[in-house]
């Protein structure tokens, strides 16, 4: 059965919070070679609320914008796709930072679909693409922003 999953384009996707955690950034760091990266807090201007906490790798973004973003939708009621019987692979992803995270910082993930197309490679697959946008708790404190790309085979 054919899907026209055009339909979806412009849909906005529910809003999700993420806490940026210790044991995250502990198991992150074991597998992503790091060891110059020290800073413990204080530095790039951090407010009062954060200055007093460990900031987390810049590789540390995507992470968050995986978790987050797969918190925003629900496959089947957002992107008329059921998980447990079709094929869905993640694809492409954009970011641009604006400011570090902090560890024991929650953010905010806002998303809506951008585009949606079709693809023929050996198989037949749509391609759905989302805008996000994360921020902070004060209002105007954008950390990232960004785009990802989600494949579904039919």
């Amino acid at each position: 059965m054919h899907v026209d999953r055009t339909t979806l384009i412009g849909r906005t996707l529910r809003s999700a919070t993420y806490t940026v955690t210790e044991a995250d950034v502990n198991d992150f760091l074991g597998v992503v070679d790091e060891p110059a990266f020290v800073v413990t807090g204080g530095e790039l201007g951090a407010d009062a609320a954060t200055s007093a906490t460990r900031l987390v790798p810049p590789s540390f973004a995507p992470f968050v914008a995986v978790l987050g973003l797969l918190k925003t939708f629900d496959w089947q009621d957002d992107f008329l796709f059921d998980h447990r019987t079709g094929t869905a692979m993640f694809g492409e992803q954009s970011i641009e930072f604006q400011r570090p995270l902090h560890v024991g910082e929650s953010v905010t993930i806002a998303a809506s679909v951008r585009d949606v197309y079709e693809k023929q490679g050996r198989r037949l697959f749509d391609v759905i693409e989302v805008a996000f946008e994360i921020t902070g708790c004060a209002v105007g404190d954008r950390l990232m922003s960004g785009q990802q790309s989600y494949i579904l085979f039919k």
